[in-house]
């Protein structure tokens, strides 16, 4: 029993002196205080520890979206029953134009005892009247088009669906996407045309709004708006993500590249450079998270180095046990 008792606070021995060897050795390497970690410059590019200066940008409230690719066959359509409405229009109106001079010019020769008889008087009158029911008519089948056209798609696209088919060309070749894009209720106004679309991949891609849409949909029942989307690789169906920015005060400070944020404790960081050798972690606000990074607007600065690779070599060193700290205690092998 004596023999295992020594042979177990040998062991211990051992294993404490081991334990100040590495604290000392991790001493040369790396020194943390309160957050801040200390690194020779040769470990630091050794260990592939690299850096982004941050720079001025502006942060504009966004709201997530609802976007739906829609088949533009039937806006296509309606383009062509507009132009064909108002062209015939136009034919009817000059028409009973015609119809209306000749009716005058026939009454005028009759009664100037020319050659023109009560019976072509009477002619031309029923044609004129004629034509300008026709006139009345087509003016009927075009403004109830156009009414039709702004209640299923909205002024922005009945307008430019009244300016013909070539209008809507990149629709009808597949160079361009129709978008609705369906908001919450009381989102406010927007900011800007353009909004970002996350694409099926994970990608983005830019669209640029037409106009306000009079749909309202299943899912959002706030402000529907129509959008351009020059992506070709759409397809009608699709329902995407939309960072749509709405009018809201604007924020000066920096964006964090997301690369360079750490998650510990459940709560995001980053390492900001302090010197050469010397790296401070800071806190990261929750509030202005973008698809770019993290807006920060206080607690940063414009030129602010921070960490984008190695920051979790960094947290590790952070975490380590101080230099002296004693060693762990027995397992009780000694009983």
């Amino acid at each position: 029993m004596l023999m295992r008792t020594n042979a177990g606070r040998c062991g211990r021995n051992v294993i404490g002196a081991l334990a100040i060897v590495l604290a000392m050795t991790t001493a040369t390497l790396a020194d943390t205080v309160g957050g801040v970690v200390k690194l020779p410059h040769d470990r630091v590019l050794a260990s592939g520890i690299s850096v982004a200066s941050l720079t001025a940008s502006r942060y504009v409230h966004e709201v997530r979206g609802v976007a739906t690719v829609l088949d533009p066959q039937p806006l296509i359509a309606l383009s062509a029953r507009l132009v064909a409405a108002r062209e015939s229009q136009s034919a009817a109106t000059q028409q009973a134009s015609a119809a209306a001079a000749e009716a005058k010019r026939s009454r005028h020769l009759y009664q100037q005892g020319e050659n023109a008889s009560l019976r072509d008087v009477q002619t031309a009158a029923a044609a004129a009247a004629a034509a300008l029911a026709q006139q009345v008519a087509a003016r009927s089948a075009y403004t109830a088009e156009r009414s039709s056209a702004r209640v299923s798609w909205g002024r922005a696209l009945a307008a430019l669906a009244e300016s013909g088919p070539d209008a809507l060309a990149d629709y009808a070749d597949g160079r361009a996407a129709l978008l609705a894009v369906a908001m919450p209720v009381d989102s406010g106004q927007l900011s800007t045309a353009a909004i970002q679309v996350q694409l099926p991949d994970g990608s983005h891609a830019s669209a640029t709004l037409l106009g306000p849409s009079p749909r309202a949909d299943a899912v959002l029942p706030g402000p529907t708006y129509f959008y351009r989307c020059k992506d070709v690789s759409l397809r009608s169906g699709w329902r995407l993500a939309a960072s749509v920015p709405l009018q809201a005060a604007e924020r000066n400070g920096v964006t964090v590249p997301a690369a360079a944020v750490l998650w510990y404790a459940g709560q995001p960081w980053v390492y900001v450079q302090t010197a050469v050798d010397s790296f401070q972690r800071h806190p990261l606000a929750l509030d202005a998270r973008q698809a770019s990074g993290w807006f920060q607007a206080s607690g940063f600065q414009v030129g602010d180095r921070v960490v984008v690779r190695g920051a979790e070599l960094l947290l590790s060193q952070e975490l380590l046990p101080p230099p002296g700290t004693k060693a762990p205690a027995g397992d009780g092998d000694d009983g």
